[in-house]
């Protein structure tokens, strides 16, 4: 594989930012859109360019077949659909400073699901060490005493808080599992699969929309929030899947790892800067410990 070129580097900081400003507008966004649609106009508008771009400009052989089917519902529900919707429920009742950060664990827990799900994945001293750090921060940014100590004294807020990051730790966990997961499915081109997935998760959430969630007022909504909808389909969807698999072609998965180091960073600045969030010095503890996880997972061990 041909080492990473300027390009590929400005490939991929574009990707950083296109994720980190993700997570800090769909905060802004669930102020005024209900979350399912938020989610469904993500994807909905991702979908649509994601499949101009693979039918009317590339048109290259069509690689998926029906073997493909399952594995790109479930892709669908755990890379889109179900993390999308948890962090724009999230989102609600965290910071996006804190939901980037918790977004950093994502490496993390990949060692763990691989040490269960691939055989030949299974962690090394290092890997089993940098995974417990990880865990470690984790609990220190989320801070579970903080709610058993104050039981009597709880509000409502603060426990929405801390079901807010739960649910950005699960869309974290997601991504996880997908990463796990495409690496069992039988090959196929990666914008075929990225196409697919993200038209099958804007249909899911199209139906959950129609289920559970009534369009929302076109009358009362801000013209800011369909801008940002409009965005977030446009950059964070379909332009970063699109370079996710030129990079992944051209490049590394390793190379492409290293975005789970800068995203939150971005998106903690972003937060502080852009919406005067404010990080409690816990939640710094727990992410030096979680970057201390990854750098320590990714070391190499003597051999004996």
């Amino acid at each position: 594989m041909p080492s990473a070129s300027l390009r590929h580097w400005l490939y991929l900081l574009l990707l950083v930012f296109s994720w980190g400003s993700a997570i800090i507008l769909t905060r802004v966004a669930v102020a005024d859109l209900p979350p399912l649609w938020v989610t469904a106009g993500r994807l909905v508008t991702g979908a649509i360019i994601l499949a101009f771009y693979r039918f009317v400009i590339k048109r290259s052989p069509w690689t998926l077949t029906w073997q493909h089917a399952p594995w790109i519902l479930i892709l669908a529900i755990l890379s889109s659909a179900a993390p999308f919707l948890l962090i724009a429920w999230g989102t609600q009742y965290t910071s996006s400073a804190i939901a980037g950060i918790l977004m950093g664990s994502i490496p993390l827990i990949v060692l763990g699901l691989a040490h269960l799900l691939l055989p030949d994945e299974k962690l090394t001293r290092n890997k089993a060490i940098g995974f417990a750090f990880g865990f470690i921060g984790v609990i220190l940014i989320i801070s579970p005493w903080s709610l058993a100590s104050s039981q009597t004294t709880q509000t409502a807020t603060q426990s929405m808080e801390f079901i807010g990051q739960l649910a950005i730790f699960l869309a974290a966990s997601c991504y996880a599992l997908n990463s796990v997961s495409t690496r069992r499915m039988p090959a196929a081109s990666n914008l075929d699969k990225a196409t697919m997935v993200v038209i099958t998760a804007s249909l899911l959430l199209l139906l959950a929309c129609a289920a559970f969630e009534p369009f929302p007022s076109l009358e009362t909504t801000k013209p800011s929030s369909w801008i940002i909808l409009a965005y977030l389909g446009l950059i964070p969807t379909a332009l970063a899947t699109i370079i996710l698999f030129v990079l992944l072609q051209e490049t590394s998965a390793g190379f492409v790892a290293m975005s789970n180091y800068m995203i939150p960073i971005v998106t903690a600045l972003g937060g502080v800067l852009l919406l005067s969030e404010t990080l409690a010095p816990l939640a710094l503890v727990g992410f030096a410990i979680i970057l201390g996880g990854l750098v320590l997972s990714n070391k190499k061990e003597r051999s004996t």
